[in-house]
């Protein structure tokens, strides 16, 4: 297949690292890949690293909306004249798209990806636009549901299909202790990873909440927090922190380039958020890492976590739950290592990298084939 994936966001998120995980393994696949961007972001760099095939002349901005419009005739109806499907992993570029299809007669299947915290917007022109689409994909229960009910769309235009994970990259590994001296950790401590960006969503007052409970029970346990600052200021963590009592147990990390080093220090990840989470990364990663998570129960976890295999599930704000579980994990290593086990082979089945290929390459077979 000839594929156009669209994405047209100035930072690097869910979305973003959706789109080109997905466009990256299905050009391995053999499938001719477009990666549509705005230049300079972070997706046309990765897909520039990648070495994809890139296209920088939509504005993507409202105002120059009809000259997109132009931009769109004119190259489908020439040098990308025999592209198949466009995937638009935006709103603002599903309209864009949407409407050059209809008012150009363009013969591509337009797919949505949709791999967003936010609710649709209910007005009469998004329902039309939703309708148009020759399918959806999303990353949960709950927003295929969302999707259903918003479009009245059959059933088997929507889709849910879960992002994969590299699980050549993010492996377990034999020894810690390497690992941990890198990152300035105790090699005999026991080690709980909290790894997402500051931001109120992710929930860091949850996990120091916890950390104060784990801390009581748990004598050698250290926290480990890592990601890039966003609303929430490193000062106001080392703050939560100190309000714990768990300051001088806690290691403080920016943004990580291993990351999967860092996650292999780990005798438990956190995902601690109250909100968000439809495409949950770091959970992934843990799990390929053989790491078993405790994780909030929020977007597309649950659907992740195989609860008491693979890891626990708890609700979103509950310090206490979240604590009860790391304690039981961390006193038991024969159900932590067969958990890690399990969130491991779990990974390598269900959501590796040619999982999530295999999926996404029917579904766009399965577009193909209809009228609409």
């Amino acid at each position: 297949m000839k594929i156009v994936e669209v994405i047209n966001i100035p930072w690097w998120n869910a979305a973003a690292q959706y789109c080109i995980t997905i466009a990256d393994a299905l050009s391995k696949r053999g499938h001719s890949i477009v990666v549509m961007s705005e230049k300079d972001t972070p997706s046309y760099k990765k897909a520039l690293a990648l070495n994809m095939q890139t296209d920088t002349m939509l504005s993507f901005k409202p105002l120059h909306l009809f000259a997109d419009l132009s931009y769109i005739k004119n190259a489908f109806r020439t040098v990308y004249n025999d592209v198949q499907v466009v995937n638009v992993h935006t709103a603002h570029a599903q309209t864009v798209f949407a409407v050059a299809k209809f008012l150009f007669s363009l013969r591509y299947r337009l797919i949505r990806t949709r791999v967003d915290s936010r609710k649709i917007k209910h007005y009469p022109f998004n329902k039309v636009s939703y309708r148009s689409l020759n399918g959806i994909i999303v990353s949960n229960r709950a927003d295929r549901e969302e999707v259903l009910s918003f479009t009245q769309l059959p059933k088997n235009r929507v889709k849910i299909i879960h992002a994969g994970v590299d699980t050549a990259r993010f492996k377990q590994i034999n020894s810690k202790t390497e690992e941990r001296l890198k990152f300035h950790i105790q090699s005999d401590a026991s080690v709980i990873g909290n790894i997402a960006r500051r931001s109120p969503v992710k929930g860091h007052d949850v996990f120091f909440k916890a950390a104060q409970l784990i801390h009581n029970d748990i004598k050698n346990a250290v926290f480990v927090t890592a990601g890039v600052d966003d609303t929430v200021s490193l000062e106001t963590l080392r703050s939560m922190a100190e309000q714990a009592g768990v300051l001088e147990n806690t290691v403080f990390l920016d943004y990580v380039d291993n990351v999967e080093g860092l996650i292999s220090c780990l005798d438990i990840g956190i995902v601690s958020s109250v909100g968000s989470e439809n495409h949950s990364r770091i959970t992934l990663e843990y799990m390929a890492c053989g790491v078993p998570v405790v994780g909030s129960n929020v977007g597309d976890i649950a659907e992740l976590i195989d609860d008491r295999k693979t890891g626990f599930v708890v609700r979103p704000g509950d310090f206490v739950a979240m604590a009860d579980a790391v304690i039981r994990l961390l006193k038991d290593k024969e159900l932590r290592e067969v958990f890690g086990y399990h969130a491991r082979k779990l990974t390598e089945q269900k959501f590796s990298i040619n999982s999530f290929a295999e999926s996404t390459e029917l579904f766009y077979m399965e577009a193909l084939g209809r009228k609409k």
